[in-house]
């Protein structure tokens, strides 16, 4: 039965990419150690490094003329670089949201009836030229979001098109589980019955995936290929203030498209302003089927509401540490010290809460004090904050000036052990920088815990024990959401109880890490990324449920005898 829209060139595709992807989903079943790109600049051609900057240079303050996307209307951007604080002066094309629409439609007629293991070629190669593009995608991060350059590089580059392929490997393990077409066959009686059946995966429909202006390749990119993957044409509408990382992508993925005779617009660019936001236009046209979201959780709230619509969300959530017992302090502190200060707390999973037992920690020299143990962490964010080469290249600088206010405001709410202070960028003399808040509440109910505050902040939490600590932690999961939680014991029958407790409570805990292991990190292939199973998201990079939920099984039955 002929109804898919195959040809060759895409089947070539196909028998190219499809080794990768099968050791791509080999590693996401056994999630053990794998990349498909490395995370080392230096395993990219020599000449890379060179060229993604000159072709970041080469943009600024000049039309993005690389997206396939007609337009006679161009929109001047809200990027600022947070190093310069420099507008970035590029404009892309702009089209109102009816036409974004109406193409997808006309892409959606298309790209459906593409086999979906022909998609999956081509979405493959749009990868593999993605990464021709890590470098400049770097520079254009680093110059939207504040991201120190070696995240950027990787957040943006690598790790986004290793989430990227991890989604394509779970669309695989999905599409391949049912055969396209059986010859079914019964006795019935004296007679037989024959029926050919053919199935076929369809999308719900168009996506929309909004983005956010601190992580803005690597939070868009799952939920991108996944859509892409499934059949489902897909409008980006990034973040006002971070387009530039985006752009390359859509503009590698459109030209893709074209060169294997499909069209650009499967994937399309949706530009917009702070001051004048086409989002909620997009959102609730009845068109779209899917929106993928990264944001606060009022929009993301906003956003679930909306009748007819698949939402994959990540919204906001306060992330806590417990110490119970640890086998050494000072390596503890220097790895929370890390993880807080890591681009000034603007990540989902900064630590935020630190439950600390008013009796003191156990440690193999004995019970340390609770005073004791906050000054220790205390003096590992100094000692990081004031290292003139790790501050620069770990804290990063803030987005946008809103960083800076709320953490102002929360400075009047806590008593402030350290204050939070601009240091000097040593490239850059403009950046707007701010080191970490470290802070003491008196009980664990109080207002400031029970919130996310964005950005370089710890707040010390003293509880009268580690359960304490725990059901605080636990309550704290359930109705106001957690992306990361940190435990610390030694004790094998509290860490059960804990590691229960919090799993009950739909958070995925992280259990004595030191070193160079730390609770913000989240690698494609092995971890989930967030559990969708509390109020911080209702969605996970990348189980299956982020894949089949985008798509329905169809079927034709052919009676040959009855």
């Amino acid at each position: 039965m002929e109804l898919f829209l195959s040809a060759a060139p895409r089947a070539e595709l196909w028998a190219k990419h499809q080794p990768r992807l099968l050791a791509a989903r080999k590693a996401w079943q056994q999630r053990t150690f794998w990349v498909g790109y490395p995370e080392d600049p230096k395993s990219y051609p020599e000449t890379a490094a060179a060229q993604g900057e000159a072709d970041f240079q080469a943009q600024l303050q000049k039309p993005f003329r690389r997206l396939r996307q007609e337009s006679s209307t161009w929109l001047t951007s809200d990027e600022v670089s947070p190093y310069t604080q420099a507008h970035l002066g590029i404009s892309y094309p702009q089209s109102s949201p009816d036409r974004l629409i109406r193409k997808a439609e006309e892409a959606l007629a298309v790209w459906r009836w593409v086999p979906w293991n022909e998609r999956l070629g081509v979405l493959m190669e749009s990868l593999e030229r993605f990464a021709e593009r890590f470098f400049e995608v770097a520079h254009a991060t680093l110059h939207t979001t504040g991201q120190a350059w070696m995240m950027a590089f990787q957040a943006s580059g690598p790790h986004a098109a290793d989430r990227a392929l991890e989604a394509l490997a779970v669309a695989y393990h999905e599409l391949e589980a049912i055969p396209s077409h059986v010859r079914w066959e019964k006795e019935a009686g004296r007679s037989r019955i024959v029926i050919e059946k053919y199935f076929f995966p369809q999308p719900e429909g168009i996506s929309l995936h909004i983005g956010v202006s601190t992580f803005p390749v690597w939070n868009t990119l799952p939920g991108l290929y996944a859509s892409l993957a499934v059949g489902s044409p897909v409008i980006l509408k990034p973040h006002p203030r971070a387009i530039y990382p985006i752009a390359i992508v859509a503009a590698v993925l459109q030209q893709t498209f074209a060169d294997y005779d499909l069209p650009p617009e499967i994937v399309q660019l949706a530009v917009d302003t702070v001051a004048a936001p086409i989002t909620k236009q997009l959102a609730e046209h009845p068109a779209i089927r899917i929106i993928d979201y990264t944001g606060g959780p009022e929009f993301g709230a906003y956003l679930e509401s909306l009748p007819g619509k698949i939402t994959f969300l990540e919204k906001a959530g306060v992330n806590g540490v417990l110490l119970e017992s640890v086998t050494d302090l000072e390596a503890v502190a220097k790895n929370i010290a890390f993880s807080a200060s890591l681009y000034s707390g603007q990540m989902c999973t900064a630590p935020q809460n630190v439950y600390i037992p008013r009796t003191g920690v156990r440690t193999p020299q004995g019970i340390v004090s609770y005073e004791t143990v906050t000054e220790i962490v205390q003096k590992a964010i100094d000692d990081l904050a004031s290292h003139p080469k790790a501050a620069p290249a770990i804290l990063g600088a803030l987005q946008n000036a809103g960083v800076a206010e709320r953490i102002a405001r929360l400075s009047q709410q806590v008593q402030v052990r350290r204050p939070a202070q601009a240091y000097t960028h040593p490239q850059f003399a403009q950046a707007r920088t701010l080191t970490p808040l470290v802070a003491e509440v008196a009980q664990p109910e109080d207002p400031p815990v029970l919130h996310e505050h964005f950005g370089p902040r710890l707040l010390f939490i003293p509880v009268r024990s580690a359960e304490e600590g725990l059901d605080a932690l636990c309550q704290l999961a359930r109705t106001r959401g957690m992306l990361a939680c940190a435990l610390y014991t030694t004790d094998p029958s509290f860490q059960s109880r804990a590691v229960r407790q919090l799993t009950e409570a739909g958070v995925a805990p992280s259990l004595n890490f030191h070193g160079q292991a730390f609770i913000n990190q989240s690698v494609a292939f092995s971890d989930f990324h967030g559990t969708g199973a509390n109020p911080a998201g209702n969605a996970s990079f990348t189980d299956t449920s982020f894949i089949v939920k985008r798509f329905r099984w169809l079927q034709v039955r052919h009676c040959l005898a009855g």
